[in-house]
């Protein structure tokens, strides 16, 4: 009729799910509400609604809807800001920046002068955006240049002893940092790679002991917590350009699962990693329960995966405690003070008023160059090395480390044995190697046919030493 309105929707079965999305819009008001035949999951229904009704509803509800709509908004924004970071990488420049870094370790072995024709990867490119670098230079330039010009007599009596010991203080500082952060590395490099070799304990104790479905899906979690367990350490690698591509890649969660990761905020630390751990050692102890697996290989999966998250907890542990601020900050004042304090240390002495010279002005600028790359690369250098899971190209190669992992793992759920055991083969294979010789023979029995003819003079007498060498 002409006081209705007729409003046709498509709704669930679930009638109080339509009742609230009319509700959240504002047209909440008791419905008159018939159902026609539809299929099982969807009908089609006929709202009726009055129209004079629904206008008084209308203005007292509009302010209303439209504040619960401005908030919705800015909590979902507040949730894209926290998923996607302003410094996030997209998924194809974490693999470029992985082709590159994995390309740059290949270079170690290379020549020398191959090595220092390299631009990318190297400190050149750092040390060239660096601001005290040329501000150091600047520094010695404006003196040389008023040297020149005219500079008081006293200039040429000024030392530059002074200069030498803080520079030798200075070294000392740089050089136990370099270390410090080297130990670092190495300790985060070892606490990755240990997180490897547990997955591939585990895969391996799954191919031998449980069935396949139960050792794919211990192995698929136990790659998920590998691969979550990253997300939370550097913005670099977050939820939304890192875990969601390589699970759609590598299908280390099925829907349902990753539903259960929405509610968690991968990217403010190990939480998501924690749940799968305890998915997996569920999975143990279903196992078991089932007589699967007994208690001692119970006992020894639990260990492994256990191991697994020690190796991330490690990971996290150094995250939470990097070094100290305070010897960084002393380190960086120090350089600030002394590179400055060089370079006109070294414009001085490089000569005033009739004893100017461009080679020694050269010879200067070179030892002022030579010492601010010193200062500032193993500055940078250390500063670098102290977190490997950010997006520099001498950063650990966690893309790889995690996609090698998954198809590792699964290679070895993969494998088989070639032959059933064959006591005769076996023993004509002993038969036919190589003698053993008697349990009273030593090892003299191996060294006519390990020496070679042209043995030197000296191992003639002591042909054991000789084989040790060997």
């Amino acid at each position: 009729t002409s006081d209705d309105i007729i409003y046709d929707i498509a709704y669930d079965i679930n009638q109080k799910r339509t009742r609230n999305i009319l509700s959240i819009v504002g047209y909440a008001y008791p419905l008159t509400i018939s159902e026609k035949e539809g299929s099982a999951s969807l009908k089609d229904t006929t709202v009726r609604i009055s129209t004079a009704k629904l206008n008084r509803e209308m203005s007292s509800r509009a302010k209303s809807v439209a504040k619960s709509s401005v908030k919705s908004v800015k909590s979902v924004a507040k949730s894209v800001k926290r998923l996607i970071h302003d410094d996030a990488h997209t998924w194809k420049e974490l693999q470029t920046i992985e082709k590159r870094r994995r390309a740059i370790l290949l270079r170690t072995e290379l020549p020398v002068w191959r090595i220092l024709l390299f631009w990318d990867g190297t400190c050149l490119r750092v040390l060239a955006t660096d601001p005290l670098m040329w501000f150091t230079m600047l520094i010695y330039i404006a003196v040389r240049v008023q040297a020149r010009v005219g500079m008081p007599d006293y200039v040429s009596d000024i030392s530059a002893g002074d200069i030498g010991v803080i520079g030798a203080f200075l070294s000392f500082f740089l050089v136990f940092f370099v270390v410090q952060s080297n130990n670092r590395f190495s300790a985060l490099y070892n606490a990755s790679m240990g997180c490897k070799g547990r997955i591939f304990d585990v895969a391996s104790l799954c191919r031998a002991i449980l069935p396949r479905e139960h050792g794919l899906r211990l192995v698929r979690y136990m790659n998920a917590a590998y691969a979550a367990g990253f997300v939370g350490l550097s913005s670099t690698y977050s939820s939304v350009n890192f875990f969601e591509e390589l699970n759609k890649t590598n299908k280390f969660l099925t829907d349902t699962e990753y539903k259960r990761f929405l509610e968690i905020d991968m990217n403010l630390g190990g939480s998501s990693n924690r749940e799968l751990i305890v998915w997996c050692l569920l999975d143990i102890e279903t196992a078991k329960k089932a007589g699967l697996i007994d208690v001692r290989t119970a006992i020894e999966f639990r260990d492994q995966i256990l191991k697994l998250r020690a190796s991330m907890g490690t990971l996290y542990n150094y995250l939470d405690q990097p070094i100290s601020f305070f010897y960084v900050h002393f380190i960086c004042l120090l350089s600030a003070l002394y590179l400055p304090l060089f370079a006109v240390s070294q414009a001085y002495n490089a000569g005033t008023g009739d004893d100017v010279y461009w080679t020694a002005d050269l010879l200067a600028g070179l030892i002022v160059f030579l010492q601010s790359v010193f200062v500032i690369g193993l500055r940078i250098l250390g500063q670098k090395m102290s977190d490997p899971f950010g997006d520099d190209l001498e950063d650990l190669s966690v893309m790889h480390y995690i996609n090698f992992t998954w198809m590792q793992s699964n290679r070895i759920l993969q494998s088989s044995a070639p032959s059933e055991l064959d006591a005769a083969e076996e023993e004509e294979i002993f038969r036919t190697s190589k003698s053993i010789g008697g349990a009273w023979q030593g090892d003299e029995i191996f060294e006519s046919e390990i020496l070679p003819e042209d043995q030197p003079e000296e191992f003639k007498d002591a042909p054991s030493i000789y084989c040790a060498v060997q």
